[in-house]
């Protein structure tokens, strides 16, 4: 909000400085971003938290200076003088829409004689980097900047029938706005229309057919009361905004709709000439009851940390214009409109912090807090994200929204990921159904940067489609991680599974996933006190996948459900003394079926208990003519260790017989020559 010193001084006598004002607006919570001088004035670029609308305005920022600088603040007197027929007989108003607009007002004005404005007038708007078009259009501006309140003027002959009508159009009208550009209206929206179709798009911006010109003898002035979700919605459906949609977006003060009003058909009258007609056309009502709130005076210091004098805190509070009455320790406050901010007691300790200063708040050399126990759930987000760190892995963040066509390859059947209105979001429109499309999109971007084997890992939310016409979107927690390198994807999807809880196993079954290479993917299910918990998936990425991202290499990912993962989250650990003797390890490479799976292979010799077997490993899988159609040679490797001695070869070697006698019992196999 742009602040021109000169036109402060039209309620606020003296006025600060230029430097002295930025200071105190600054330590008051409303940051000055820029200072400069134009035609005539200093002007204050001020930063206005969107809580505090009464700031969007000169009358606002000079009562906020007199609180600041404890200054007597003047509103403008506004004097009317009517004549003629009154207005009512001329004009006629009517609200279709009660829950979108509340109040609307129109004065007519008869006999403008619309042309340049003044030079004060325009010396004003200027200076805060307004363009001057007329001088009626530049009084609307000019009360909008000075109260805060939106107003519009129409050429009163080009309303048709006289009548005006707050409403919501037809889907598919069109409106010609006054910045010459066509719009599509919809009816989620609303407009001031007459008999005939919009004039306005309400609150927004007004149309070329009704709009104010050198022409107009009669002008129609509306000061409304519009509702707030109403106009944001409008304004950013159009991709339209202005001075009048940021004012009403916020909200405005309700006692400045009829102000406003009268304020500006006075100046409009000086300016423009004309006759007032008398009385107000209107619809609707506006509340403009002051709210009451209290105050206990020793919750100041609770809250603050140090006593506030109540002297002081009393003048703070008479000078926002908050008529604070003592009674005991409990301080009533009567709160105008104009202050939508403050609502709670809370409030009214934060204005007072501010006018007394937060300088003034002591800052302690030391904190006392206590120490709470670690909660479960960021320990074990702690033990996955340092696992995979130390696994050489590097933590990304994407955006949640993708294309349509990338969220499809990750859904099954090519289905539709879930998508958000085009008016919010025009490309990437869909939201993320797997974690894996912004994981892929890092991924290339490291290649084309001269790092094609960056590990990466995330996690956060994704959204699968609703599984009927009438249910919601799915939203789940979901880890997943991507490399060069299928073994050690796997590899390190059972290190995290480790972490989380040694005592959990996993096994991966033969499954096809969207985005994974069938055959060479399969989901992830963890055996946990003998339950079965399928924890995602991993595997391939497709080469259609790998294509799209421009990827160069093969790339192996695994996504995998985050919530299940920290449900199985175990903290204690156990520790067991370091082995004293030495181990045994013997290399075994056997022939078994193509059907045959590794899992098959290691619960065949685990349910064998074998003697002194401490480990089993996968090595590798071989194929060619030799071994013969259908078979494959798979090599793995056995490690053995007495716990209480040394153990001999012929021990290790009855081990190895009992092994190979499992295997050929239960898998059909045989030791490759």
């Amino acid at each position: 909000m742009k602040i021109a010193l000169n036109w402060i001084s039209r309620y606020l006598k003296p006025v600060p400085s230029v430097a002295a004002a930025q200071e105190a607006l600054i330590h008051a919570g409303l940051v000055v971003e820029n200072v400069y001088h134009s035609h005539g004035t200093d002007v204050l670029d001020v930063e206005v938290t969107s809580n505090r609308t009464d700031c969007l305005s000169h009358i606002g920022l000079a009562r906020e200076l007199a609180a600041l600088f404890k200054l007597q603040f003047a509103a403008p007197e506004v004097q009317l003088v009517e004549s003629g027929e009154p207005a009512a007989n001329a004009i006629a108003v009517k609200i279709l829409v009660p829950d979108m607009c509340s109040y609307y007002c129109a004065r007519l004005i008869r006999n403008v004689k619309v042309g340049p404005s003044p030079q004060w007038l325009r010396d004003a708007l200027e200076s805060i980097g307004l363009r001057s078009i007329n001088n009626v259009v530049d009084v609307t501006n000019f009360v909008l900047m000075e109260t805060g309140q939106p107003l519009h003027a129409f050429d009163a002959a080009k309303i048709n029938d006289h009548r005006i009508f707050v409403d919501t159009p037809a889907d598919g009208e069109t409106i010609t706005a006054i910045d010459g550009r066509t719009y599509s209206l919809n009816s989620s929206m609303m407009v001031i229309g007459d008999t005939v179709g919009p004039l306005a798009i309400a609150g927004v911006m007004g149309g070329q057919t009704s709009e104010v010109t050198s022409a107009t003898v009669d002008i129609v002035l509306e000061s409304a009361r519009f509702n707030p979700l109403s106009i944001r919605t409008t304004a950013r459906s159009l991709a339209l905004s202005s001075d009048s949609s940021f004012r009403f977006e916020r909200g405005i003060d309700p006692a400045m709709v009829d102000f406003a009003s009268r304020r500006a058909a006075a100046l409009i009258m000086e300016v423009a000439g004309g006759e007032l007609a008398p009385g107000c056309v209107s619809a609707g009502n506006v509340n403009t009851a002051s709210l009451p709130v209290t105050l206990r005076h020793g919750r100041i210091a609770k809250i603050l940390g140090v006593q506030v004098p109540l002297d002081d805190v009393l003048d703070i509070l008479t000078r926002l214009e908050l008529s604070p009455e003592l009674k005991g320790d409990v301080i009533s406050c009567s709160v105008p409109s104009f202050r939508s901010d403050i609502t709670r007691e809370i409030d009214l300790i934060e204005e007072v912090a501010r006018l007394w200063g937060y300088g003034k708040v002591p800052v302690q050399d030391a904190i006392s807090h206590r120490v709470a126990p670690t909660d479960p759930r960021a320990a074990a987000m702690t033990a996955i994200c340092n696992t995979l760190r130390a696994c050489g892995f590097s933590e990304s963040i994407t955006h949640s929204f993708v294309d349509q066509a990338e969220g499809r390859q990750f859904l099954a059947d090519n289905a539709a990921p879930v998508q958000v209105s085009e008016l919010v979001r025009k490309a990437e429109n869909a939201l993320r159904p797997s974690i894996l499309p912004g994981l892929l999109r890092v991924k290339a971007l490291n290649q084309n940067n001269g790092t094609p084997d960056a590990r990466l890992f995330e996690y956060c939310s994704v959204f699968q489609p609703a599984s009927s016409e009438q249910g919601a979107p799915i939203e789940q927690r979901h880890i997943a991680l991507v490399a060069d390198d299928l073994p050690l994807v796997l590899g390190t999807v059972r290190e995290v599974l480790n972490a989380i809880n040694p005592a959990a196993q996993m096994r991966v079954e033969p499954d096809n996933a969207p985005g994974l290479t069938s055959g060479m993917s399969g989901r992830c299910v963890m055996s946990l006190d003998q339950t079965a918990i399928t924890m995602g998936f991993v595997g391939m990425i497709t080469p259609d996948v790998v294509k799209f991202y421009d990827l160069r290499h093969d790339v192996a990912a695994a996504e995998l459900d985050l919530e299940k993962l920290i449900a199985a989250f175990n903290p204690i650990r156990r520790a067991a003394p370091l082995p004293r003797f030495p181990a045994m390890r013997r290399d075994l490479s056997i022939v078994v079926a193509d059907t045959v799976r590794w899992r098959d292979i290691s619960s065949a010799i685990h349910a064998g208990n074998v003697s002194f077997l401490q480990d089993i490993a996968f090595v590798g899988t071989f194929r060619n003519a030799q071994i013969g159609v259908g078979k494959k040679s798979v090599t793995l490797a056995l490690l053995f260790r007495d716990p209480a001695s040394t153990l001999r070869s012929e021990q290790v070697d009855q081990q190895v017989t009992a092994v190979l006698a499992v295997l050929s019992e239960r898998c059909n196999a045989i030791l490759r020559n």
